[in-house]
């Protein structure tokens, strides 16, 4: 039987404490995997994130310090990382039972694997489940860079060689850090997906995702670009659009007409879908932006039958 390598997985934290502890033990507990390095690189937390980490000392190894962000304490983490197989697990989500096992070993199988990524499981802040995230495909670069990004975070790993070849995280992305770098990594290796569910995304509104509106948008279409691009990648077109569009309203109400005309103009350009234009404008005209999560839950319940194939991993005895 072929040895299983060793996965180092690193989690970013910084004031997390009402999460961290959950995802700890996702994956300290819920694994029985025999070779995990696991690092928890904190930005120098104040609200009992410390006291968390401390518990679990022996079984993690562990940082605070003041950093220059989500991305700063990820290429952090790498450095320090040993393992064959890397990833990185946000101090908000989660891994399922099993999943460690099920990505090592189809690592060990398949040596010409490069870069694996699963499904995942939608949750909210307070862990009700919401079905499996029917976004997540088979995607290559063209993909990515053009149509929107499929891969999961917290579902994903790579090896060492990938990261060493792709360098690390461009610090100065704060919202498509992930993205850029799949898009980075799919112009090297073949992305390879399995129908395994791995991972737990924690949808909610203070998650740094959907508090970026225009900013993520924005940055979303300099990295698709970046890497040949026409601009915003299809799937979050009309998301920009709406946001540039509420945006003009409030310009306008303010007076700034020659403002609100140039996000009339951004929100033009950048429209895909007439109906998921409508969509965001009537979510984010009822309840804000703060609605934006919400709407995603209920639209990936209602889409459930979308995804076909969908298997979990065989949990660890008990």
């Amino acid at each position: 039987m072929t040895a299983l390598p060793t996965l180092s997985i690193i989690t970013p934290s910084y004031n997390q404490a009402p999460f961290i502890e959950a995802t700890l033990r996702s994956v300290l507990d819920a694994q029985e995997y025999p070779n995990i390095e696991y690092w928890v690189i904190d930005g120098g937390s104040t609200d009992g994130t410390l006291d968390i980490l401390r518990r679990y000392e022996g079984r993690l190894r562990w940082i605070s310090e003041p950093d220059g962000g989500q991305a700063d304490a990820i290429n952090k983490g790498m450095r320090l990382a040993t393992g064959d197989i890397l990833a990185w697990m946000n101090s908000d989500d989660l891994y399922t039972p099993g999943a460690l096992r099920t990505a090592g070993a189809y690592f060990a199988a398949h040596p010409e694997t490069m870069f694996l990524y699963g499904d995942a499981l939608a949750i909210d802040e307070h862990d009700a489940e919401h079905g499996i995230r029917v976004h997540v495909r088979a995607a290559d670069a063209d993909y990515l860079v053009n149509t929107g990004d499929p891969i999961v975070q917290p579902a994903s790993f790579w090896r060492r060689e990938v990261w060493q070849a792709c360098g690390e995280l461009d610090l100065s992305l704060r919202y498509a850090l992930d993205y850029e770098y799949w898009m980075r990594v799919a112009h090297r290796y073949p992305l390879t997906y399995i129908p395994v569910v791995l991972a737990k995304e924690r949808l909610y509104a203070d998650a740094k995702t959907f508090r970026g509106a225009i900013p993520r948008s924005e940055e979303i279409a300099a990295s698709a670009r970046r890497h040949g691009g026409r601009g915003i990648p299809s799937h979050f077109a009309d998301e920009a659009a709406a946001s540039y569009t509420m945006r003009a309203l409030r310009l306008a109400l303010r007076g700034d007409l020659a403002a609100a005309r140039a996000d009339l103009g951004r929100a033009r350009a950048s429209q895909h879908s007439l109906y998921r234009f409508a969509l965001y404008m009537g979510v984010t005209t009822l309840m804000g932006t703060r609605g934006v999560p919400r709407a995603r839950l209920l639209q990936n319940r209602l889409r459930q039958g979308r995804k076909r194939e969908v298997r979990f991993p065989t949990p660890p005895a008990t």
